[in-house]
């Protein structure tokens, strides 16, 4: 009989617990942690050079390339620069991009991608695969990062244009460089941390839907995204994640859980009636 109670007990206490978690309130700070990189790529034509370099020290524990720039071709007159694709060097010294405090539904830049669109001769970029980890603290007064979402591959499609006037895009010439990222579908993640569901989105400026033209000429499906870069300079587009809230996970009904509650102490009582 006292087994049974404390069995009883146990697991009233447990449900009432497993309620007041489930309608505890959000977490509203984050602390964040991100490391991109590009640990993939492809020249447009084999025996040519793609130069990569700046790794990241998360993903070159993970894999040969972690490069967070790429170079390719030669400067097309004196100086001219090596075109090339680069996210910004990170703030905490391995490449890593760090911030704190990042409250719900607001945004937090986490790194630049810069492509530096020149006139070249020989070599260039045909694709690479963008790999990025995030990192989340919900508890900023530990300096442990709790969260983990799965880590993330973007797969980049680019078409070095032929600067004439034969452009694929609708720009001045010579001609946009294009881009296609892809899938879109990773630019949105959830996780759930007690008994709340979160969504982290990916913001990339001006990426967006690209023409079926532009789709065509980099090799990608209709209906593509991706930006387009001009000829003769620096093309900058900031990264920036946001957190929010997309409510409780679905658990008991307060009612459901007072009902249970009750029914065990009437077994508890049930008991003690037939023992008397």
């Amino acid at each position: 009989m006292k087994t049974l109670k404390k069995l009883i007990t146990v697991l009233t206490l447990s449900t009432l617990g497993f309620a007041f978690t489930a309608t505890a309130m959000p977490i509203n700070l984050w602390d964040w942690q991100v490391d991109t990189a590009f640990t993939g790529y492809t020249p447009a034509a084999p025996n040519t050079t793609v130069t990569p370099s700046n790794d990241n020290v998360y993903w070159a524990s993970q894999g040969p390339i972690a490069a967070t720039k790429l170079a390719w071709g030669s400067p097309f007159a004196p100086g001219i620069i090596q075109s090339s694709l680069e996210r910004t060097v990170g703030n905490n010294g391995f490449g890593s991009d760090i911030g704190t405090g990042l409250a719900l539904g607001a945004l937090a830049q986490t790194t630049t991608l810069v492509h530096n669109n020149f006139i070249i001769t020989g070599n260039t970029l045909q694709g690479a695969t963008l790999s990025t980890r995030l990192l989340l603290d919900p508890n900023p007064t530990d300096g442990i990062y709790d969260v983990a979402p799965t880590a993330l591959n973007f797969n980049i499609d680019f078409l070095e244009t032929s600067n004439d006037d034969s452009c694929e895009v609708v720009s001045p010439v010579p001609c946009n460089d294009i881009f296609v990222i892809s899938p879109v579908a990773n630019l949105n993640q959830g996780f759930m941390l007690n008994g709340y569901d979160y969504n982290i989105e990916i913001l990339v400026d001006g990426l967006g839907v690209l023409t079926d033209a532009a789709c065509a000429a980099a090799g990608a499906a209709s209906g593509c995204s991706g930006f387009t870069t001009i000829e003769g300079e620096e093309n900058d587009f900031d990264v920036n994640i946001r957190i929010t809230s997309l409510g409780i996970t679905e658990v008991p009904e307060p009612s459901t859980i007072l009902l249970l509650s009750l029914a065990m102490f009437g077994i508890v009582a049930s008991s003690r009636s037939k023992h008397s």
